[in-house]
């Protein structure tokens, strides 16, 4: 069988079509969609009322049924065909009718089109009683006219009210900024999954971060094996499976009631909790479940396999030894799933490695186009070790790159052989899982196998380091020890005092050095003795993590892929994980009501030094174009603002003084050190930075009340000397009637001025209306960046803010008063 066409393969900007039932949360998914791909949103309510002049009730009183339900399919064809690209568009209740999903079904083969679904006790609370089962009975069909599945997850963070539409509707007018962020970053997730988005940006974006490279290019990754028996009653929490492998491979081996939604929900559990890949499988025979006929086999497996593709799943696990139609129907309806094409050697006398049939095993699937070949074979001491690396040895011999990876081991009844034969996507399970059901990870947890590779002396152990003027009191040190234990690595970690390049260089140049965090007098210093650096450090012009290159062929992945191996440093690496940690706060705090919109988002950084840049450099990111800068030495602040208008120049990025202003005033330019001239005006409101001299001033006409505001202030100098700890905002900077986030970087004290002000000021609006983030979470942010940069492999994200905040609280209790602001920052 020839490689068939992948029919989900769609134009980049084709439009987007949400489809499903009343109180699924279209509206809402579809508004953040939007924003987060620059998209229109189409509503079908407001199209109609656009093409005919009157709302859906009006119309439907003045003309009546019939001729509403003319006009409302012709409606509904119209606006498929009026919008075919850069669009979200969401359909009301006429994607129910049979007209409409024949619409749904054309379009769908050149569009995605997403069927939109959750969990019927949330759907039922926006529904007549009456109504809910036969509404949900029917909403199924939708399944059958699109080609995309989003299961809408229940967000435990929202509150208030909901509409029918599915839409939040705040409480007085203010709006929670916690509300439905674990919404927004499941969907926009989603999103960049079946665009294709997600993976391209992530490399260019840092070439060596765990989500740049895929687990089956890694030097070693692991697959934990969750099962969907297990899942469905399972007695573990979540947060217990943080970082226990690289990815999960979700086993469909039980079939409830309703299987197609609990299959659906696992998936968004998953994804919400855990953050990585997913392999998905369908077991074809699994053990405790009844036995089924050929048939029934084929039509519920098919199904269920469907359901992965549809739920955008990264790996989609494919066993080429079924039926040819089944095996075609996956490949047509890939779309951006990867394929693992599959060969299980189960039974005894099981072909050898060596035998020419695996070489044909191998061919079939490569031919197919999948992105990865798996073999299992089962073995009953009839075959040592050294066979299988002789039958790779032949496979790279017989095939030339490029070719898709290889996956392939043993197993007995005791489990998969140990050490794991494979490098890639081997097989792991939790060390407090027990699950009779799976002879392929009842031995060894990826933390067994890491501490194995040490063992071996495949990796190393290396010296990591925070290094910086004052460092001894850095929280940085407990946090990475923690997770190195928890990881199996028996790295070390320490805060070492200095301050020149000379004793940089010799910490550095060890064949045992790993990484260091840097903070001053190096983030800058640094800047012109690194061969390679990213981009984003080039842009703020500082880097804060260091890496040495060790790569034999020079290229970026073998880099990143000898990372935990010591060795002379062809050269190192500089990264800035200060922007990408403050971004990390901002996406999880900023409420959808102010998510960025370039044209009119304002966003505000208190500060003009280092910490300060990279505030900076994240609102740009996040897609700001109105940025004030207020210092007290209002000099330093136009230098940075210089540096970034100058930056952001050469990229091609304006900012949009258009903007009306807070009393729909127009846009004159805002108060400098110094006013430009009538000429110059122009120019000054094309700039994304702007500097404040005074806190005395009104907020400058023309510019919305800023959403983002990032406190880079220290609490005490550089030098050692306190500073005056009475910064407060002026209460008329901080009106905006949508709130927004406040990040405090400085957390000694951890209630800042500006803190207390902040929480005073949500008190008495009766209401949250801000968001505060505290130092404490930036720190530790940018140590989980830190340690995957550094190591490769996923951080145990709990686990090292718990142990940050533990340690802060002990070092309080000791008495400890930071010398720098730079130990907050490390």
């Amino acid at each position: 069988m020839a490689a068939p066409k992948n029919e989900r393969m769609f134009d980049h900007n084709a439009s987007i079509v949400l489809v499903g039932c009343r109180g699924a949360g279209k509206r809402t998914l579809g508004f953040m969609g939007a924003l987060h791909l620059r998209r229109r949103l189409v509503t079908e309510d407001h199209y109609f009322e656009k093409v005919t002049g009157l709302s859906r009730g009006e119309y439907l009183s003045l003309h009546g049924k019939d001729q509403f339900a003319r006009q409302n399919n012709d409606a509904f064809r119209r606006m498929l065909d009026s919008n075919r690209q850069g669009c979200i568009i969401e359909c009301g209740m006429s994607s129910f009718a049979e007209e409409a999903q024949d619409l749904l079904r054309a379009f769908s083969r050149t569009h995605p089109v997403v069927y939109i679904h959750r969990e019927k006790e949330q759907v039922s609370q926006l529904l007549d009683a009456a109504d809910v089962d036969q509404l949900l009975k029917a909403d199924e069909k939708h399944r059958s006219c699109s080609n995309l599945e989003y299961y809408n997850l229940y967000d435990e963070s929202s509150c208030g009210a909901s509409s029918s539409s599915g839409t939040s509707s705040p409480v007085d007018g203010r709006q929670n900024s916690s509300k439905l962020l674990r919404a927004r970053q499941d969907f926009t997730k989603f999103l960049d999954l079946i665009t294709g988005r997600g993976a391209k940006r992530a490399w260019l974006e840092s070439p060596f971060s765990v989500k740049a490279i895929p687990p089956e290019f890694r030097s070693f990754s692991y697959a934990l094996r969750l099962r969907l028996s297990y899942l469905v009653d399972m007695d573990l929490e979540w947060d217990d499976l943080e970082a226990r492998a690289d990815c999960i491979e979700l086993i469909i081996d039980h079939w409830p009631d309703d299987l197609l939604n609990v299959v659906a929900r696992q998936v968004a559990l998953i994804r919400r909790n855990l953050g990585v890949p997913i392999i998905f499988h369908v077991e074809e025979n699994p053990r405790g479940e009844r036995r089924r006929s050929a048939d029934e086999k084929d039509m519920i497996d098919s199904e269920l396999l469907e359901l992965g593709l549809r739920l955008g799943v990264e790996y989609m696990s494919l066993d080429l030894q079924r039926n040819d139609e089944l095996v075609k129907r996956v490949l047509q309806h890939r779309g951006r799933s990867k394929i693992i094409g599959n060969f299980w050697l189960l039974n005894m006398g099981a072909i050898p490695w060596l035998d020419d049939k695996q070489l044909e095993y191998y061919a079939r699937a490569r031919d197919l186009g999948c992105d990865v070949v798996r073999i299992v074979r089962f073995c009953a001491a009839d075959s040592s070790p050294e066979i299988l690396e002789q039958f790779k040895t032949k496979l790279d011999e017989t095939f030339p790159e490029p070719k898709p990876p290889l996956v392939a081991y043993d197993f007995s009844v005791l489990g998969v052989r140990t050490p794991l034969q494979t490098k890639v996507l081997a097989p792991v399970k939790h060390p407090d899982i027990v699950n009779e059901r799976d002879h392929l990870a009842t031995v060894s947890t990826a933390t067994h196998a890491i501490e194995a590779l040490f063992r071996q002396f495949i990796l190393e152990p290396l010296q990591f380091y925070v290094l910086g003027a004052n460092v001894s009191y850095s929280l940085n040190p407990a946090m990475q020890k923690a997770a190195y234990e928890f990881s199996g690595m028996p790295h070390t970690f320490r805060a070492v005092t200095c301050s020149t390049l000379d004793s940089l260089n010799q910490i550095c140049l060890s064949d045992s050095f790993g990484g260091a965090c840097l903070t001053t007098p190096f983030k800058v210093a640094i800047m012109p003795h690194l061969n390679v650096k990213s981009h984003h450090a080039t842009a703020i012009g500082a880097v804060n993590v260091l890496l040495p290159l060790r790569g034999k062929t020079g290229t970026i992945l073998d880099h990143a892929n000898s990372r935990n191996k010591g060795g002379s440093a062809q050269s190192f690496f500089g990264d800035n994980t200060d922007w990408s940690s403050i971004v990390t706060c901002l996406r999880r705090a900023i409420s959808p009501r102010n998510t960025v919109q370039p044209s009119k988002t304002t966003g505000l950084v208190i500060g003009a030094g280092g910490m300060a840049r990279a505030a900076i450099y994240a609102l740009i990111q996040l897609g700001c174009r109105n940025i004030f800068i207020y210092n007290r030495t209002t000099a330093n602040a136009a230098q940075v603002a210089a540096h970034f208008n100058e930056w952001a120049a050469t990229q091609g990025i304006t900012g949009n003084g258009s903007g009306s202003g807070p009393a729909g005033q127009t846009n004159t330019p805002p108060p400098f050190s110094s006013t430009p001239p009538p000429a110059a005006a122009a120019a000054v409101v094309s700039q994304v930075c702007h500097v404040l001299s005074s806190l005395l001033d009104p907020w400058p006409v023309g510019y919305q009340l800023p959403t983002m505001i990032i406190s880079c202030v220290p609490a005490t100098s550089v030098d050692g000397n306190a500073l005056p700890a009475d910064f407060e905002m002026p209460l008329d900077w901080l009106r905006s009637p949508t709130g927004g986030v406040v990040v405090e970087l400085a957390y000694e004290p951890l209630i800042t001025p500006l803190v207390a002000q902040m929480q005073a000021l949500n008190q008495r609006s009766g209401s949250p209306s801000w968001a505060v983030v505290d130092g404490l979470e930036v720190v530790a942010e940018m140590a989980i960046e830190a340690f995957e940069l550094m190591t490769g492999r996923p951080a145990p994200k709990k686990l090292m803010k718990s142990v940050g905040r533990r340690t802060w609280e002990q070092q309080q209790q000791r008495g400890y008063v930071p010398t720098s602001y730079y130990d907050f920052v490390q």
